[in-house]
């Protein structure tokens, strides 16, 4: 339920609350086609693009590393990359006496992983160059300004 509203409040929080409905309204279409794109295509899920991307940054990480970055608990983690790599998308990375631990065996991406992220990514850069073909250089540096602020924001 929803706090009851000041009447004295000004209008202006009409107007933010107007806008964010309508930033709220605009990612979740982004979000929705990205995952209709995906599903047609037949290629990465958004959980394991995801979790590909934070190998791909973060090569040796371990299960437990995973689940700590994502905020999963380890048998969703575990489940999560057991699936990747029976697709042959991540590999174990042979630990070394320095690098062996209790805490598992490190990952990284496989040739497929890499190969099936670069094409995602290289799709996901296809559709956002033709939506915004008709942009100034000027419209496209102040999305990229707002959105690396919105990204950079504390979680809530």
């Amino acid at each position: 339920m929803s706090a009851e509203r000041n009447p004295s409040a000004p209008a202006a929080d009409d107007a933010r609350d107007a806008a964010l409905a309508r930033v709220h309204g605009g990612l979740s279409v982004v979000a929705r086609r990205g995952a209709t794109r995906n599903r047609s295509t037949g290629t990465l899920s958004h959980v394991d693009q995801t979790l590909l991307r934070m190998l791909a940054d973060h090569p040796g990480a371990r299960v437990v590393d995973i689940a700590e970055y994502f905020g999963f608990n380890r048998s969703t983690a575990s489940r999560q990359t057991a699936a990747l790599l029976e697709a042959g998308l991540i590999e174990e990375v042979p630990a070394d006496a320095a690098r062996a631990s209790r805490r598992g065996q490190p990952l990284q991406l496989s040739r497929r992983g890499r190969d099936l992220l670069a094409a995602q990514a290289g799709a996901m850069r296809d559709v956002t160059d033709r939506r915004m073909a008709d942009w100034t250089t000027a419209e496209v540096e102040r999305f990229a300004e707002v959105l690396e602020r919105y990204n950079s924001g504390p979680e809530a």
